[in-house]
């Protein structure tokens, strides 16, 4: 996708792209890839919500794609990309302050930094409950074992 974008001839990279200098290899850190974007002035797409509060956090622009729980096939995610590139573009260009753009299936909000930070913990409270609740429950055992059972 990012080739693509960049014969558009919007500026992207991705984190292990050998054909441009001083990218971050894959494997990197967080906060290696937001130095990155920082130093060179672009805007990190994520659904990694470690990633958006480390963004919310460093007050650092961010586009947030977000599945909602059914996760993008790459097909999706291309044209998700394509559709709204521009206007992704024109919010980012237009913001007088870093945001957050939550890219959904079929629509964009730009969120302040704030409101981003507040979702994603909301959201990650949320699926950490929900695996929770998925933890099989361990059978209890006897509470005696066979010899100690009275007759």
């Amino acid at each position: 996708m990012a080739e693509a974008l960049e014969m558009l001839q919007f500026r992207t990279t991705y984190v292990g792209n050998q054909h441009h200098s001083n990218v971050p290899s894959r494997g990197s850190s967080d906060e290696e890839v937001l130095s990155y974007a920082q130093k060179t002035n672009r805007v990190i797409a994520t659904s990694d919500h470690g990633m958006i509060l480390l963004c919310a956090e460093h007050q650092q622009s961010v586009i947030w794609v977000d599945p909602r729980g059914r996760l993008f096939r790459r097909e999706d995610l291309v044209l998700l990309v394509f559709k709204n590139i521009s206007d992704w573009h024109d919010r980012l260009r237009q913001a007088g302050s870093p945001v957050c753009l939550r890219a959904m299936r079929t629509k964009t909000v730009t969120l302040s930094m704030e409101d981003a930070h507040r979702l994603v913990h909301q959201r990650m409270r949320r699926i950490s409950a929900a695996r929770k609740q998925k933890k099989p429950q361990r059978p209890l055992g006897p509470l005696l074992s066979p010899e100690e059972n009275p007759k």
